[in-house]
């Protein structure tokens, strides 16, 4: 590898770590103003809705955004790692598939329900038929964010896994083990539900894992 190639590679490195813990900081942001609906009765939950429908909107637009620029750098991460490793392909394969998954989940989250809800509310309609097809789509909510979760849960680990073989990155190897088990391991006992308050718990375990590869990334490390 000419030196050229190599620091336009370090380059790259870099700028993809810094979008990885940028991206992660802001996600975390963007999950405490995500709005929760209190309301039990359809129509006052059809009203609550539709109040907080832009926010809604535009926190779920912005926290997909930033999952597409996390996987640009995990993208670069995975290459720097060894692409031609099977537990490197497999991790990567892994994290697409949940970001897909979170992606969407909060598509149903931001636009799905609030547009059902800006419906209901425009039509005059039943709002208990509302309910049920708000439960339904939040039933597809929950089992995209599980997929998600555990599918970015298994990227993690085969990643820490193929940095195991290497002394030097031990630590982050320690570090994606943990960040991946904990989230796994406690949706499956039933420890947490992917409300807002579970997946904000998961953003922010999974965000342990992204700033300490991200600062890898930045410090030249891999």
């Amino acid at each position: 590898m000419s030196a050229v190639t190599e620091t336009a590679e370090s380059a790259s490195a870099r700028r993809a770590g810094i979008v990885l813990v940028a991206a992660t900081v802001v996600s975390i942001v963007a999950m405490a103003h995500h709005p929760s609906v209190g309301s039990h009765d359809p129509g006052a939950a059809i009203a609550e809705i539709g109040t907080k429908a832009t926010l809604s909107r535009l926190v779920h637009g912005v926290l997909i955004a930033l999952m597409g620029l996390e996987l640009y750098a995990f993208a670069v991460f995975a290459e720097r790692l060894g692409a031609r490793r099977d537990a490197v392909r497999i991790g990567f394969v892994a994290y697409a598939i949940g970001i897909g998954a979170m992606i969407g989940a909060a598509l149903i989250s931001g636009f799905v329900v609030t547009s059902l809800a800006a419906h209901y509310a425009d039509a005059g309609a039943d709002p208990s038929a509302f309910a049920n097809l708000a439960r339904l789509a939040m039933t597809g909510n929950q089992a995209l964010a599980q997929l998600g979760t555990i599918a970015i849960s298994a990227a993690i680990l085969a990643w820490s896994i193929a940095l195991l073989h290497d002394r030097a990155h031990r630590w982050l190897a320690i570090v994606g083990l943990a960040a991946s088990m904990l989230p796994a391991l406690a949706l499956v006992a039933g420890v947490i539900r992917l409300d807002v308050t579970g997946m904000t718990l998961v953003v922010v375990a999974e965000a342990v894992w992204n700033v300490a590869a991200g600062f890898a990334l930045i410090r030249g490390k891999l």
